[in-house]
């Protein structure tokens, strides 16, 4: 017992010492609290807090061809890129550096971040390249589900030495003109990882400097803040509207359910899908694109992030709230097979 008041009273010391050195910015802590436990977890949460998204910064497929860790596999007719970020992390000995300087500019300004090297070294690398599920998975997609972030940051980059042939990537011996500088050209892309739509960019091209690293990382500082309103404004406006997402319920094969059946509140279980949609999206903003007997597909679907009192609601509570609804109000058995962040994929096994 004496150890356990021994260590909060160490908490509250250390959380008073994070607000008395913070008292003038306030940027990350919810006002007010001044180390108590309780107040903070009684206060509403803080708008600054919930109105930033998740970042993570991800090396491009350029850079990964560039690098020889990008590869095409088919299967079953079909083309699948296999990503192999580990590879690419220890040929490129400017990576790292390039993608701190960006990491830098966003904690600065108060975005939470995940980390792209320590997200990498939570997964198993056999089973992101495990040609045994049929590629459903690849590294990106784990990656992303792994640490899922609101948005990525995906960066490509390259000098004119990355374009002579046989010559290394990491070896500095290349071509300059007379004082020593090479053009550089480089791309950060801001993407919304639950829908992979471009949200914001950052493009210069033929950028002279005597070192690569260098030349991306003061030009990044002066592009960043315009790219971070971006990101923030669209951020906001997801918190607004809804996140976008995908809603697909299929029917599993074999099974003996159609859903043009009568349910047994009535309607048809198609029906029954679709208003239930029209009701737990934003503003019933949703747009059908397949509705059959096996299949009912929903693009454009807008579901809300925050619940009433402040508290995060996302992608699986939503799809879990269906899964539970089509249990115990129709007798579904059904499984959620989402892969992607912002895909509902449901399908139906029988009653």
């Amino acid at each position: 017992m004496k150890r356990k008041l021994f260590t909060y009273a160490l908490m509250l010391i250390a959380a008073g010492t994070i607000t008395s050195c913070n008292s003038d910015k306030k940027k990350g802590l919810v006002e007010g609290t001044n180390g108590d436990m309780e107040a903070y977890e009684n206060s509403a949460m803080n708008a600054i807090q919930q109105a930033l998204p998740q970042i993570m910064v991800i090396p491009g497929d350029e850079c990964l061809r560039n690098f020889d860790a990008l590869q095409t596999q088919n299967v079953n007719g079909r083309t699948y890129l296999v990503r192999d970020y580990a590879k690419y992390l220890q040929k490129d000995d400017r990576a790292k550096r390039i993608m701190s300087t960006i990491q830098k500019e966003f904690i600065n300004n108060n975005f939470p971040l995940d980390d792209f090297e320590q997200a990498l070294k939570q997964l198993d690398t056999q089973e992101a390249t495990d040609m045994a599920d049929g590629l459903e998975k690849d590294a990106k997609t784990m990656l992303l589900t792994t640490a899922r972030p609101d948005i990525i940051l995906e960066l490509s980059y390259d000098t004119s030495r990355d374009k002579k042939p046989k010559i290394s990537m990491t070896s500095h011996n290349y071509s300059s003109n007379v004082r020593g500088e090479k053009n550089v050209s480089y791309t950060l892309n801001a993407i919304d990882a639950y829908t992979n739509k471009v949200v914001a960019t950052i493009t210069s091209s033929n950028i002279k400097g005597q070192s690569t690293t260098e030349t991306i990382q003061q030009n990044l500082k002066e592009q960043l803040p315009s790219l971070m309103k971006d990101v923030q404004k669209y951020f906001s406006d997801i918190l607004t509207k809804g996140r976008e997402i995908t809603v697909r319920v299929a029917v599993e094969k074999g099974c003996d359910v159609d859903l043009s059946d009568s349910s047994i509140e009535g309607d048809t279980y198609a029906d029954w899908i679709i208003d239930y949609i029209k009701t737990h999206t934003v503003k019933g903003a949703y747009k059908m694109q397949r509705n059959t007997d096996k299949e009912l597909y929903f693009v454009n679907c807008r579901i809300k992030m925050l619940n009433d009192d402040g508290t995060q609601y996302g992608v699986y509570d939503w799809t879990r709230d269906l899964c539970k609804n089509l249990r115990k109000n129709l007798g579904l058995k059904v499984n959620n097979k989402a892969q992607g962040l912002g895909e509902v994929f449901i399908t139906i096994k029988g009653l």
